[in-house]
């Protein structure tokens, strides 16, 4: 492996020795000459002695034009941004015309995929109870990438709902603590088609994304038809990102009579405490912050309180039907 500099200086030097070469190969072409004429006439078998002569000089002709060649070398080309490895198929003269233009751009290293490996018996570090899932059956899995980052994937499945039923078909709540930093996220349609792909869930839809004020600060939210082998549901796609290291998604849905709204989605969000942290005191002191701005959340479970139309999930009144009296 060389330079350009070093393979154009070398090809000037072989073409020296080259030259040099051809002159001493006429040289002694013509000393072999001579030493056939005397050898012809000291011998008594002219014949065997012109065939010695062409033998010997096809020999010297091989040997030389062995040494003339030049070899397959591997050029390198140097340069801050990129390095080419060029390998010629044949021999060929180097020259600054041939080499390739170094202004190239450097190529990303891949990224490595998340790897999270799997905690048989987690500790509870969340919690969260509500009117919405108090009949759905709960799934937790809890997984790790190494000390300081952790993944509660908490998921409610309600696959009997009957007709005016408060329950809600399913709901996911993904809460990703990173200690030292967050990593490069993806962006917000990306990340959820990622962590539904794991469910074998697939987003049909997603409309445009907004915000919605909750008790943990802004959070992007986006309405969402995900489709899998048992159910089609409304939803609400979500997603929020802390830069001290705390992020909240995945999906909050709805049935026909009752599909989730963002208020419903703000009360339930609202609803997520924190347990235990251990020594992890920053996340300690983000959920205390979020109590102080939680808001108060109606529900049908206040006492002395009788719900009403104004409510928003109450349901609608019957119209009021009049007849003319004649």
């Amino acid at each position: 492996k060389m330079t350009v500099e070093q393979a154009l200086g070398r090809e000037r030097l072989r073409a020296g020795l080259r030259r040099v070469l051809t002159m001493g190969w006429s040289t002694l072409v013509a000393i072999g000459a001579g030493f056939a004429v005397l050898f012809r006439r000291a011998s008594r078998n002219p014949k065997l002695a012109t065939s010695l002569t062409i033998v010997l000089s096809l020999v010297f002709s091989a040997w030389f034009a062995a040494l003339v060649l030049p070899e397959r070398d591997v050029i390198v080309v140097a340069s801050p941004a990129v390095s080419a490895v060029v390998t010629p198929a044949e021999p060929v003269e180097v020259s600054r015309d041939d080499v390739p233009p170094l202004a190239r751009a450097p190529i990303p290293p891949p990224q490595p995929r998340e790897v999270w490996t799997p905690v048989r018996k987690p500790f509870q570090i969340y919690h969260l109870e509500a009117l919405d899932i108090e009949q759905a059956e709960l799934i937790h899995r809890a997984a790790t990438q190494d000390k300081h980052s952790r993944q509660d994937r908490y998921l409610w499945l309600n696959s009997q709902i009957r007709p005016g039923s408060q329950q809600r078909p399913a709901v996911l709540l993904v809460v990703e603590r990173y200690e030292r930093g967050l990593p490069t996220m993806r962006p917000f349609f990306p990340d959820l088609a990622f962590r539904a792909a794991e469910l074998d869930i697939v987003i049909e839809r997603l409309q445009g994304s907004d915000e919605v004020q909750t008790k943990f600060g802004a959070m992007q939210v986006a309405d969402a038809i995900l489709e899998s082998d048992k159910a089609r549901l409304a939803c609400l796609a979500f997603r929020r990102i802390d830069t001290a290291g705390l992020v909240i998604a995945g999906w909050y849905c709805g049935t026909q009579a009752r599909p989730a709204d963002r208020v419903s989605f703000t009360c339930f969000i609202d609803r997520l405490d924190l347990v235990g942290a251990g020594q992890d005191h920053t996340l300690r002191r983000i959920f205390a912050e979020a109590e102080r701005q939680r808001k108060a959340c109606p529900t049908q479970r206040q006492p002395g309180r009788k719900v009403t139309w104004l409510d928003h999930e109450a349901p609608l009144p019957a119209l009021k039907q009049s007849q003319r009296q004649r």
